[in-house]
């Protein structure tokens, strides 16, 4: 009999983490437990690709730019430290702007895989169109005033 009872826990899915693994925010409804792996792999790549292509390359320039101008005299030095609490912030600033030019890509990243679930019925959108069949939807309605 207890073969019976484990076999049939099994018939509830086999996508379905055991109840011991499930943590207090799970929905199988959601079925986002099946592509954590590609949401976390969408994550990781917006931060090595928002590093290298523009953070990087932001706080390059920033601090060039900054150095290049305290050498020319447009910005003073700093007396006891010289050119560096400037050209320190100017990267700082560079590597911040970066990062946040780079949010509208990674959103439609993740807007591309959340299209992908929606067609597998996730969504705010699934199963819009079976409210508007008829006899069922706004028409009926109307119809019946």
């Amino acid at each position: 009999m207890a073969s019976v009872s484990t076999h049939g826990s099994q018939d509830k899915g086999p996508h379905l983490p055991p109840p011991s693994k499930q943590s207090l925010l799970f929905c199988p409804k959601s079925k986002l437990h099946i592509h954590r792996g590609e949401i976390s792999k969408i994550i990781r790549e917006c931060q090595e690709e928002s590093f290298w292509k523009r953070a990087l390359p932001f706080s390059l320039v920033s601090m060039l730019a900054t150095q290049g101008l305290v050498h020319h005299g447009y910005l003073a030095s700093n007396p006891r430290f010289g050119s560096l609490p400037k050209v320190a912030l100017a990267g700082i600033l560079g590597f911040a702007l970066g990062k946040a030019s780079y949010i509208r890509v990674c959103q439609s990243k993740f807007h591309s895989v959340e299209d992908q679930l929606r067609g597998a019925g996730f969504g705010p959108g699934h199963n819009r169109e079976t409210a508007h069949e008829p006899g069922r939807g706004r028409e009926s309605v109307r119809h019946r005033i």
